[in-house]
């Protein structure tokens, strides 16, 4: 899909389809959306803007900086954005072209940073000029949309800090859902450490030298990878947390067995004794034999638990 948003008399328009170029002023664009566009609506855009899509994602992963590639007249800009695939969150790359007062923006996902700056641009109509506002709008938006998403999962992760203390809990359950955690906070992370790249290398690029917004951009960026690293931290603390309950479990578990196979022991070894086939045994003859073995037996059981409670091992 092929949309193109431009301003006319202080009004700004949109307007959709391939042929949207033939029925605007070109003079008055500022952003021109790509999503899941058409080899045709891709090539309307090259032959409005003369260049090639392409090539100019070629020159850029040539570059020492793949996510940031600047020329005379156009800005390339390649990011990742979280999106929500069959379940799972991914990353997805978006590319940013920004030529002149227009940028370009180029995406294979529905991006809700996309839709709400779509919004923006519909409540302050006099606050978009030009596509380099849209830009920093689309990366504001991305932004606050992640640490919205974040607060969410360090809710759920206090939740599940909560599920430790149930006796009844899962312990299986609760590892996954960690690890699902933890893979989320990734993915973030990633994604701020991504776009603290594009805004630093904006701040160098010559159109946007001493940039209030994205300075204040930036330091947003800089406090939220701080609060990652807190949530980091206590996925890791859960976790160990969550692994010494369990064995703890299985410790006990193991030290019945082993206080149970200790009991037994001597009571083994005094049957074993007993059963043994000689043909001389005086206690076979023994009129009171058995009910001495057995008390025998007994009192050795007896006396191995006596031990154990007199050290305290029980």
């Amino acid at each position: 899909m092929l949309r193109v948003f431009y301003r006319l008399e202080n009004e700004i328009k949109k307007v959709e389809g391939p042929d949207c170029f033939e029925h605007m002023p070109i003079d008055k664009l500022f952003w021109v959306d790509l999503q899941f566009a058409s080899d045709e609506e891709r090539g309307k855009v090259e032959t409005v803007f003369k260049f090639n899509f392409s090539e100019l994602q070629s020159e850029n992963e040539i570059e020492s900086n793949s996510r940031f590639y600047e020329s005379e007249n156009l800005i390339l800009i390649t990011s990742y954005f979280i999106a929500k695939e069959d379940g799972r969150y991914e990353t997805t790359p978006v590319f940013f072209y920004l030529s002149g007062q227009v940028l370009i923006t180029q995406r294979n996902a529905d991006l809700p940073s996309f839709a709400e700056t779509v919004k923006k641009i519909k409540r302050n109509r006099n606050s978009f000029k030009n596509g380099s506002e849209v830009l920093e709008v689309i990366l504001e938006t991305k932004v606050d949309i992640d640490s919205d998403f974040l607060e969410i999962i360090s809710k759920e992760i206090s939740l599940v800090s909560n599920g430790l203390s149930i006796s009844t809990t899962n312990e299986e359950e609760l590892l996954i859902k960690i690890n699902s955690y933890q893979e989320i906070a990734m993915l973030i992370r990633e994604s701020f450490i991504d776009k603290q790249k594009v805004v630093s290398s904006l701040l160098k690029s010559k159109c946007f030298i001493n940039d209030a917004r994205l300075t204040f951009l930036m330091k947003d960026i800089n406090s939220v990878l701080t609060s990652i690293s807190f949530i980091f931290a206590r996925l890791d603390y859960l976790q160990n947390t969550l692994l010494g309950m369990i064995n703890m479990q299985q410790n006990k578990t193991i030290k019945i067995f082993t206080i149970v196979s200790v009991i037994f022991m001597p009571p083994t070894l005094i049957a074993s004794i007993y059963g043994m086939n000689f043909k001389i045994m005086p206690e076979l003859e023994w009129t009171n034999g058995y009910p001495f073995a057995i008390v025998l037996i007994i009192a050795s059981s007896l006396a191995t638990l006596l031990l154990f409670r007199t050290k305290k091992w029980l």
